[in-house]
């Protein structure tokens, strides 16, 4: 567990690193060639993970890598929001796989928040329509 000073610290550079991967516009001509690489170093920094790892792994080793990475519920939302907004533009065959992942990060979120959020049951019912 880290101290309440380096915590602080690792949330400002996940909120950062979000802030920076939730800017980067997804573009259906670009995403092979240039926005998937950039999104895979963003990822590679932020959680030592790529977006093929990802769709290698199961719904719940993905959890356990963002929680050993310390995430809060904002955290895993706006992962899930990253994941969501990726999902169309990926391979027709993985797409269901990240819609699962992203389903199950966003009732973490909502797990993780403790309270009831409109928003993020609107975002889970929208990755599972994609399963």
């Amino acid at each position: 567990m880290l101290s309440k000073g380096l915590r602080d610290e690792e949330k400002k550079k996940i909120d950062d690193a979000f802030i920076a991967l939730l800017d980067i516009e997804f573009v259906p001509n670009l995403w092979e060639n240039e926005q998937r690489n950039k999104l895979n170093e963003k990822l590679q920094a932020m959680l030592n993970i790529t977006l093929d790892a990802i769709e290698n792994m199961t719904s719940e080793a993905l959890l356990e890598k963002l929680k050993a990475a310390d995430f809060e519920f904002q955290h895993y939302e706006q992962f899930g929001d990253l994941m969501l907004r990726a999902i169309p533009l990926e391979r027709e065959e993985k797409e269901s796989l990240l819609a699962t992942h992203t389903a199950a990060v966003y009732e973490t979120a909502q797990k993780e928040s403790k309270t009831f959020s409109f928003g993020l049951i609107q975002k889970i019912n929208n990755a599972k329509a994609l399963i």
